[in-house]
């Protein structure tokens, strides 16, 4: 009887085994990507855009709401100072009426809630008053 010798097989590695062997550098990439895969859908679905995190004395500028964001109020940029925020909003709540309570309010922005939640108005009036 003859014995078949065919092409050496290979072991496969483990991931513990593979990730022991990386350069230091390497490692931290890893963890880093790691860590980014596993917060992004988190930001995304918390909804951590500018306007959203927007409160009350905050400044804005931008005149759309891909453009509106978030900036410092001695920034040259900044055109707008949030004068209120109303939560608990639907877009039916959106009316040219919304934000009669600040006269010095010149424009509004609406953003629809996230899954499960209701919007938010934002009361926007010239960053220099």
């Amino acid at each position: 009887m003859s014995e078949f010798s065919g092409p050496p097989q290979q072991q496969k590695k483990s991931f513990g085994t593979w990730f022991r062997n990386l350069r230091p550098v390497s490692k931290f990439r890893v963890i880093l990507f790691g860590v980014a895969i596993l917060v992004a859908p988190f930001a995304i679905y918390f909804g951590l855009d500018e306007p959203n995190q927007a409160k009350v004395g905050d400044c804005m500028a931008g005149e759309t709401a891909e453009t509106l964001h978030t900036v410092e109020c001695t920034d040259a940029a900044a055109q707008w100072k949030v004068l209120a925020r109303l939560g608990d909003k639907t877009e039916a709540d959106y009316t040219e009426d919304s934000c009669a309570d600040h006269p010095t309010a010149e424009m509004s922005f609406f953003q629809d809630g996230r899954r499960f939640s209701k919007g938010f108005i934002l009361c926007l009036g010239p960053a220099a008053g």
